[in-house]
């Protein structure tokens, strides 16, 4: 059980990459595009790294889809030094649900299906929400199986102790919903120290909602600079 929480946190980092609340700088609008680039040299690579421009795009117009393959590839790093988890993948449903499959040493298969309550990132605020509808363990029946499929997580959490990823996320439980706070681990990330005319990425960018589809995470969001700042953006990554 403690694998497939931290699962779940892995899993919200990816979602996220942001936050909002503009430093005030007015309309700046660049008049040498090239000097402009070379002028934010220093953070372009990290802007690369975080987006393309397609994604810049799609995060201004206020829709990012995050696409399975991607959530799992991350994942499948992030537990490849497990030595309790084997493989982690999560499954994005048409009817909303996102799925999560661990396939542990302990128990073997194990299941999870539920919804994103919410997942926000707002000035130093920073989380995500998720409901455990349904959970099981393949291939084990008797008391072991009926205890995982109906027991709370929060009994469960009781049972096992709480359990915390690292010092920059951190978890709460209540019945079948955990959220998780990853404000600190965004703080501490590369693109937080990313900033155009005075206005750090990261606190420009506000993430409001997220929607499970067939196959991807649609993100909400919103860019908070002016249009000078996201033709900046555009030009980098021309």
């Amino acid at each position: 059980m403690k694998k497939i929480v931290v699962g779940m946190m892995l899993a919200a980092s990816v979602l996220s990459t942001a936050s909002a609340s503009a430093a005030g700088w007015g309309d700046w609008v660049p008049q040498n595009v090239g000097a402009t680039v070379t002028q934010y040299a220093s953070y372009a690579g990290i802007i690369k790294k975080t987006w393309d421009k397609q994604s810049l795009e799609n995060i201004i117009q206020g829709k990012f889809d995050v696409p399975d393959e991607a959530i799992n590839a991350v994942l499948e790093q992030e537990v490849s030094d497990s030595d309790q988890v084997k493989a982690l993948k999560v499954t994005s449903r048409s009817d909303g649900r996102l799925d999560i499959h661990a396939d542990t040493k302990t128990y073997g298969g194990v299941d999870i299906s539920g919804t994103i309550d919410s997942c926000v990132h707002d000035g130093d605020t920073s989380y995500i929400t998720y409901t455990v509808k349904d959970k099981d363990l393949e291939n084990h029946g008797g008391l072991t199986g009926w205890m995982f499929s109906h027991i709370s997580l929060s009994m469960m959490e009781k049972l096992v102790g709480h359990i915390e990823v690292s010092d920059d996320v951190t978890t709460k439980i209540k019945s079948n919903t955990v959220t998780v706070d990853y404000s600190q681990a965004l703080k501490k990330s590369e693109f937080a120290q990313a900033s155009v005319a005075g206005y750090n990425l990261l606190d420009a960018l506000r993430i409001e909602g997220a929607v499970p589809h067939d196959g991807y995470i649609e993100i909400e969001t919103s860019l908070n600079v002016p249009d000078g700042v996201k033709d900046t953006l555009r030009s980098i990554l021309d």
